[in-house]
């Protein structure tokens, strides 16, 4: 079942839709995604899994901001690179550039990352729905064999996300020392 929250005064129910796509006016518990709530979610090895991930090898993270001078990472996209999972990226131009520079690898060749330098919101768009239609009609084989081949990038990625991570109090408090 699917929930939507709307917030006052729109409804004060959570509008609910079953299976077979018929609305439900009953209220219910809203999905909360482990990643952002800590709740529901499972623990291997003292490392935070979530298993909404199991069905999938490519993320496409829609970004906060899409039409925006400036590309800002958030944790939409954080939540794949945890996963370990392949993503692209529906954001503003430079996104995957921003992500580079902070030290995290990408995925081209298996994902054309081209879209990512286009300025034009329409073409950018465009680029971006091209990229999936291309993934989307491969073979799951060749899925499996990209997610096999960019093991090595995945295992990159989620390690400097936790050093990073782990390293940010440290780097927060040098700078506030030398305002």
């Amino acid at each position: 079942m699917f929930h939507r929250l709307y917030p006052n005064p729109f409804t004060t129910i959570n509008e609910a839709w079953d299976p077979l796509g018929q609305f439900n006016s009953t209220p219910g518990e809203p999905y909360c995604d482990p990643m952002i709530t800590g709740k529901s979610a499972q623990f291997m090895d003292g490392e935070t899994y979530c298993d909404f991930y199991d069905n999938i090898a490519i993320d496409i993270v829609t970004e906060t901001v899409y039409n925006y001078p400036s590309p800002q990472i958030t944790e939409k996209t954080l939540r794949p690179i945890l996963q370990k999972r392949m993503f692209l990226i529906v954001g503003a131009p430079g996104s995957i550039e921003l992500l580079q520079y902070q030290g995290f690898q990408t995925f081209h060749p298996w994902i054309c990352e081209d879209y990512d330098c286009i300025k034009d919101p329409f073409s950018r768009m465009d680029a971006v729905l091209a990229e999936l239609d291309r993934l989307t009609n491969l073979p799951l084989d060749t899925i499996q064999e990209y997610m096999l081949e960019c093991n090595d990038i995945l295992d990159h990625n989620r390690a400097h996300l936790i050093k990073e991570y782990h390293e940010m109090p440290t780097r927060l408090a040098t700078i506030i020392e030398e305002m």
